[in-house]
């Protein structure tokens, strides 16, 4: 069974455009508007959960608000960051990538399924 990608982004456009590209490519995908609910989400995923996917700037909680509770939690998943401005990703401290948007669909699926593939 494929792992399961969290797509965390508050832009509801995006983050379905996103998701159906990976479910297009035969991952599971699950969807959330925000942090707070992305936490939710990534623990009720517990073990199916295989990468996280997450804006970093969005209101009610901020991707690396996010990821400062979600990685003690689950500290082996890997975290890619997507944000069209410049921003200090805390990459030293954490196994995480950015992706400078805008991007293309070609290198976001690239992006994902390398890291997955690093992760397994």
């Amino acid at each position: 069974m494929n792992p399961t990608v969290l797509v965390v982004d508050d832009e509801e456009v995006l983050r379905t455009l996103l998701s159906r590209i990976l479910q297009d490519a035969g991952l599971a995908v699950a969807e959330a508007p925000n942090g707070r609910v992305a936490l939710e989400l990534a623990d009720a995923l517990g073990d199916s959960l295989g990468l996280v996917v997450t804006d970093i700037q969005m209101p009610v909680m901020t991707g690396l608000e996010f990821v400062r509770e979600f990685h003690p939690r689950h500290p082996h998943i890997p975290v890619l960051y997507m944000t069209g401005r410049t921003a200090t990703v805390p990459s030293d401290e954490y196994r995480d990538q950015l992706l400078q948007k805008p991007f293309t669909l070609q290198s976001f699926l690239a992006r994902v399924t390398g890291m997955l593939g690093a992760a397994g």
